[in-house]
């Protein structure tokens, strides 16, 4: 959701709070927690990295957090992400409190077969 240059953004791995990639939302909004409205499958091949694939309609409905943006931020989180090329990013709708909210949110760019991996509702 765009406002005066002002958009959401869900988060659901490295960013969220507690996690080493937090600081780069130190300007940000917090609004909510939340979950994504539509299940899609997370996984984490990696030991920190969890992936969101965008696949809707599979998987869980995610868990994570809300914040309110600017572009200065979005395109420092472009960066941290690889987007283009190494992730996608595109508007989502998440629920918090029975309350729906579109907010950006990345998925993995990459096609990786994920159907033997361990599917997560929650990066913790």
């Amino acid at each position: 959701m765009r406002r005066k240059n002002k958009m959401y953004l869900f988060v659901y791995g490295t960013l969220k709070q507690g996690f080493h990639n937090h600081h780069l939302l130190a300007d940000a909004e917090f609004i909510c927690n939340a979950a994504s409205k539509q299940n899609y499958p997370m996984v984490n091949t990696e030991e920190y990295f969890p992936y969101l694939i965008d696949n809707e309609g599979h998987g869980y409905n995610v868990k994570g957090e809300v914040y309110r943006i600017d572009e200065a931020i979005l395109e420092m989180l472009d960066i941290l992400e690889g987007y283009p090329q190494h992730y996608t990013r595109r508007e989502i709708e998440v629920v918090s409190l029975g309350i729906d909210l579109l907010a950006i949110t990345y998925f993995l760019n990459e096609k990786i077969e994920y159907k033997d991996l361990e599917l997560l509702e929650s990066f913790e």
